[in-house]
């Protein structure tokens, strides 16, 4: 997939999640029942923890030509996930909120600075196992954020929001 491509469908799923969360008051963001019991905080939170992941293996990517990076290696996502959850359970909304766009602007930083090839030879990192790195880029970013404002979206029409 070209990069420009790759930008494009990142941020494409990142206009439909923050039309998702558009309007929501501060109360509205806290209140549980959006996955699971997590609000739509909880949820922006576990978003910002796999993304700051993969922003984490982009900037060391010199680092895992023969080893894998940690978000490969995660064997219990659910574990990790509830892990996140904890961590970020703790924090106000502002700073989530601030983390979400921070660390969304760094995955386009990082991104903007990898050459073509390097996205898309499925040959060059042997931990991908056959898939090239921007499959990692796109299951971590786009389409878990997808996942993501379509779950907010569900709970906003069953909530009347």
């Amino acid at each position: 997939m070209p990069k420009n491509e790759l930008i494009a469908d990142i941020q494409a799923a990142r206009e439909r999640l923050l039309k998702a969360i558009d309007g929501l008051t501060d109360d509205q963001m806290m209140r549980p029942g959006v996955v699971g019991i997590w609000s739509v905080k909880d949820t922006l939170g576990h978003i910002v923890a796999w993304e700051a992941e993969l922003v984490t293996t982009l900037s060391r990517l010199d680092q895992y030509r023969r080893r894998p990076p940690d978000i490969v290696e995660i064997e219990d996502i659910d574990e990790w996930n509830a892990e996140q959850y904890h961590t970020n359970a703790r924090r106000t909304l502002q700073a989530v909120l601030d983390d979400f766009h921070g660390v969304h602007k760094h995955l386009l930083q990082v991104l903007d600075e990898l050459d073509e090839r390097t996205l898309d030879d499925n040959r060059r990192f042997p931990w991908m196992e056959g898939e090239p790195l921007s499959y990692l880029v796109l299951e971590n970013s786009a389409w878990h954020e997808e996942e993501h404002a379509e779950n907010i979206e569900e709970w906003r029409a069953d909530e009347g929001l």
